[in-house]
């Protein structure tokens, strides 16, 4: 019983890691795109440049499929699915590999201010790079699906 207590306690520490850091992307995304129409360059908001509006709408698209990647793992958790295994490591390979560079590219978005400790945006970058490794890297997460699928191939 201890193994299959550890390894639930352990997708429930993963996807939490997870939604923790879905909503740091949501909080960065939400005061980056502001900082986006409140700054000006040249009598107009910079956000109003299409090169930033197709930035802001790629970093949208990976930042909702962070939170699709993680709430499908949070369902399969909760129903004690037997795909949460897979789920979990799928989320967690997901948004560890993509939330790092999408915390880069908002410090890209804010220009000087974005590189600077007078701005929160280092604080969120620190965390996101944390929660990379912490309970297993992406690549180890994806070795993990990998091992899945294998098994699942060889017991059908």
């Amino acid at each position: 019983q201890t193994p299959a207590l550890i390894a639930r306690q352990s997708q429930i520490a993963a996807i939490l890691q997870c939604a923790e850091t879905v909503g740091i992307l949501e909080t960065v995304l939400d005061f980056t795109i502001q900082w986006g129409f409140d700054r000006h360059s040249f009598g107009r908001p910079i956000g109003s440049y299409q090169a930033l509006k197709h930035k802001y709408a790629d970093l949208k698209i990976s930042f909702e499929s962070c939170r699709a990647t993680t709430n499908a793992a949070v369902a399969e958790v909760a129903a004690r699915s037997p795909g949460a295994e897979m789920a979990v490591s799928v989320a967690k390979s997901y948004v560890g590999e993509h939330a790092p560079g999408m915390l880069q590219d908002c410090i890209q978005l804010h220009g000087g201010i974005g590189v600077t400790w007078e701005h929160d945006l280092h604080i969120f970058l620190r965390r996101v790079t944390l929660y990379r490794s912490l309970y297993g890297t992406p690549e180890d997460h994806n070795l993990r699906v990998y091992a899945l699928t294998k098994n699942l191939e060889q017991a059908s």
